[in-house]
C-alpha cells in the first residue's frame, strides 16, 4: 500500500461512517487494501478461512465485512468463483468510506481532482438558480453566513490555527447555504458526501497561498467569494454564475498548485 502523502498523514474524512468493534476493523482493514490495490480488479482475495486467522475474528464477522463492502461495489461473492475485487466503474466512489480509503492509499490527488470537476459543474449552475429561487428566509441565511465569514476573515486575533479553522468552516457554510436555497434534498445530499473531502481541497488550496500558521493569500478567495455573494443579493444570477465559475477556477489552479508543493515535500 502507497504511504501517506504530507496533505493527508493527519486527515480523516469528516463524515465518515464508522462501524464499530471487531467488525468496523475488519471492514476498514479490507476495504483500504482493496482500494490500495493490493487485489487488483478481477483478482480473489483470501478465503473466509485465511481472513479468519489472518485478522483473528470470527467467520460471522468476515462473512458480514463482506456483505458491507459488497454493498460498496468493491466486491461480488459467488460459491463458484470465490469473492473477487470488482471492477473501478462499479465502486462507490461517493461513500465516504471508500473516498477516506484512496486517501490512504495515496490516492488524495485524483480524488480533489475529480471533487474540482464536480464543484465546477455543479456550483455555478446552483448560483445561477439559487438567485433566481431564493425566498427572503433563504437570502437571510445567505446573509447570515456571510457575514460570519466576513467576521471570520477581518478578526486578525487569537490563535491562527483556530482562526483557520473557522475560514474553512464558514467558507463550506456559505457554500451549504447558496446550495440549501435550491430547495433540492438530493442535492444537498450529494454536496453532503463531497463536503466529507472539502476541508481537505481547501487545507490545500491554503497550502498553495502560504497560509499555513497565518492568514497569507486568502485575500483573493475572499473577494471572489464576495462577488458571488453580491450577484445573489442583487438577484442578478448571470452574474452569480459567471462569479462562481471563476471562483472555482481559481481554486483549481490552486489546488493544483498545492499538489506541485506537497510532491516536492
Amino acid at each position: 500500500m502507497k504511504a501517506r502523502s504530507p496533505l493527508n498523514q493527519t486527515a480523516t474524512l469528516a463524515g465518515v461512517i464508522e462501524i464499530r468493534g471487531i467488525l468496523g476493523a475488519a471492514v476498514a482493514n479490507l476495504g483500504a487494501r482493496i482500494v490500495g490495490g493490493e487485489w487488483k480488479e478481477g483478482e480473489s482475495i483470501p478465503k473466509e478461512a485465511d481472513l479468519v486467522d489472518e485478522l483473528g475474528v470470527s467467520r460471522s464477522v468476515i462473512r458480514e465485512a463482506f456483505r458491507i463492502l459488497g454493498a460498496k461495489g468493491l466486491i461480488r461473492s459467488r460459491t463458484s468463483d470465490g469473492t473477487r475485487v470488482m471492477q473501478r466503474t462499479g465502486w462507490r466512489l461517493l461513500d465516504p468510506d471508500v473516498m477516506d480509503w484512496r486517501i490512504q492509499a495515496g490516492d488524495t490527488e485524483s480524488l480533489l481532482q475529480d471533487l474540482l470537476k464536480v464543484r465546477l459543474v455543479l456550483e455555478p449552475g446552483v448560483a445561477f438558480n439559487a438567485t433566481i429561487m431564493a425566498t427572503d428566509e433563504d437570502r437571510e441565511r445567505v446573509k447570515t453566513t456571510w457575514a460570519e465569514k466576513q467576521r471570520v476573515f477581518d478578526d486578525d486575533a487569537g490563535d491562527h490555527e483556530e482562526r483557520r479553522q473557522d475560514f474553512i468552516d464558514t467558507d463550506l457554510e456559505f457554500h451549504r447555504a447558496m446550495i440549501a436555497t435550491v430547495g433540492s434534498e438530493i442535492l444537498e445530499q450529494l454536496f453532503s458526501v463531497i463536503e466529507a473531502a472539502l476541508e481537505l481541497l481547501l487545507d490545500l488550496q491554503m497550502r498553495a497561498k502560504g497560509y499555513t500558521k497565518k492568514m497569507i493569500g486568502m485575500e483573493e478567495s475572499h473577494v471572489l467569494h464576495r462577488a458571488v455573494y453580491d450577484a445573489f443579493m442583487s438577484n442578478d444570477p448571470l452574474a452569480a454564475q459567471e462569479a462562481m465559475r471563476a471562483l472555482i477556477n481559481r481554486a483549481i489552479e490552486d489546488a493544483q498548485k498545492g499538489l506541485e508543493l506537497i510532491k516536492k515535500d
